[in-house]
């Protein structure tokens, strides 16, 4: 059964307070690094006292800045990490949001603090 509109408002407000949504969130770091589509590295603390380490900023082909949760490598049974058919590494995530919608909002918030702090340093791909 999927939440309804309201129970994920509540539930969005329970962690990061009233509206303006993420209003409480606050950016601990940022570790610029720029290699191919990433950005570098945040820290955020949610309201609650999670601290996410490491979330990746990222620059996709439309000029946007969103954020990734972490992704840890798929290892084969030699502990070798796995590629896919073009050759590129594989990963899984190891957390994820319940709707497209509460990513969305997450990533906008985290660039957000991130451009507030460091203005530019995303490129100019703030959304």
């Amino acid at each position: 059964m999927r939440p309804t509109e309201n129970e994920l408002r509540r539930g969005e407000e329970a962690v990061w307070g009233p509206r303006p949504a993420a209003a409480r969130m606050r950016r601990v770091s940022f570790r610029p690094l720029v290699k191919n589509s990433l950005r570098g590295f945040a820290t955020i603390e949610l309201p609650p006292g999670l601290i996410l380490r490491e979330l990746p900023v990222l620059i996709g082909t439309n000029g946007r800045a969103w954020v990734a949760l972490p992704r840890k490598p798929v290892l084969d049974e030699t502990g070798q990490q796995k590629r896919d058919a073009n050759g590129r590494p594989q990963y899984v995530a190891i957390g994820e949001w319940t709707t497209r919608t509460l990513s969305d909002r997450f990533s906008a918030r985290v660039i957000e603090l991130i451009e507030q702090q460091y203005p530019g340093a995303l490129g100019g791909g703030a959304p």
